[in-house]
């Protein structure tokens, strides 16, 4: 359920991989220069590389033109990116007049190729008839296929038309566990629709912890809070965005507890983990979870639950090779920007 802790990327061989680390080190020059030469000599990848960089002014002034001229001299290279982005710009009329349906063509061919943005935007053609005729269970099998490589629009719409009964059978745990991951990369359409979701259920219990309403708190309440609950403080420090702390004298029958945060202080995530030996144990931390919460809003195979309540998620995993249970809860509009930090 949760995304995994981030690791040094892995670059590829060659001056590929030497471009794509000069940018995401932020040497910006740099990396055009590589894409230039590799451009100049057939390089598809390259060719759409430049035309991001134009197209969202990077290293460079915005130019719609040089733009377009880049991703269509990709797409024609035969490369996915290329196709998706010479397919966006055509759909949306930008620097060129608009042409749907020559946009679905090469979103089509880019989306058949894998390329989840592609396969999003031919979604969006189908369930708007732009390009292509209406067809809301086309728009889902295309939703479908991007969200499964964790597009976040496409996960956010698939989870809205699972939520409506739109293209595919209705589905609210399904749609909740869709709209829940997109909510999770930030997406504000998803948040809005939890939201929209929560209010539409029988009302829940605010996620309260130490006295703070988590959907409002911050690192210096929690912190004043924790210290007036005398919890044993693991890791406090500015440094890191989150803190830590073992729980077992102020959360009974807890090991630790680690607190996230934003760069304003907004809390983010929190993360209780309990001992659970056995299913036995970890069931038994799950009716107290379902005691306080109700039933959940959807689970994620056996061992993971999760509640929707809106401005806040909570959310059960249990491990058994680590025979461990964690109690998480998580804000959707904090949680993205303290992943991996």
């Amino acid at each position: 359920m949760l995304s995994q802790p981030q690791v040094e990327p892995q670059w590829p061989a060659g001056p590929e991989g030497e471009a794509a680390k000069a940018y995401a080190e932020g040497n910006i020059a740099k990396a055009r220069k590589i894409w230039e030469e590799l451009a100049a000599n057939g390089d598809g990848q390259a060719m759409n590389n430049l035309g991001v960089l134009y197209d969202q002014g990077k290293g460079t002034d915005p130019d719609v033109g040089q733009a377009i001229n880049w991703f269509a001299k990709s797409a024609r290279a035969g490369n996915p990116s290329g196709m998706s982005n010479y397919g966006r710009m055509l759909e949306q009329g930008r620097g060129l007049p608009a042409n749907p349906e020559e946009a679905a063509r090469w979103l089509d061919i880019a989306a058949r190729k894998g390329q989840p943005e592609a396969q999003y935007n031919l979604g969006y053609l189908y369930e708007n008839g732009r390009g292509v005729p209406k067809d809301d269970e086309a728009a889902a099998a295309w939703y479908s296929r991007a969200a499964s490589q964790n597009q976040r629009d496409a996960l956010a719409r698939l989870g809205h038309f699972y939520r409506l009964g739109k293209g595919v059978p209705k589905n609210i745990s399904r749609a909740a566990l869709l709209l829940y991951a997109a909510a999770m990369e930030g997406s504000r359409p998803a948040i809005a629709e939890l939201e929209t979701m929560a209010r539409e259920e029988t009302p829940r219990t605010p996620a309260v912890l130490f006295g703070q309403n988590l959907a409002q708190t911050n690192r210096d309440a929690m912190r004043k809070a924790l210290a007036a609950a005398k919890a044993a403080v693991l890791r406090q420090d500015d440094k890191h965005i989150c803190d830590v702390y073992n729980s077992r004298t102020i959360v009974p029958g807890s090991n630790e507890m680690a607190i996230c945060y934003a760069s304003d202080k907004r809390l983010g995530f929190l993360k209780i983990d309990y001992a659970a030996p056995d299913k036995a144990r970890a069931d038994a931390i799950l009716g107290m979870v379902e005691n306080r919460f109700g039933k959940p809003t959807a689970g994620e195979g056996d061992n993971a639950r999760l509640w929707n309540l809106g401005s806040i998620i909570v959310a059960t995993q249990y491990s058994p090779e680590n025979k461990q249970m964690s109690l998480m809860y998580m804000a959707p509009q904090v949680y993205h920007h303290t992943r991996g930090k």
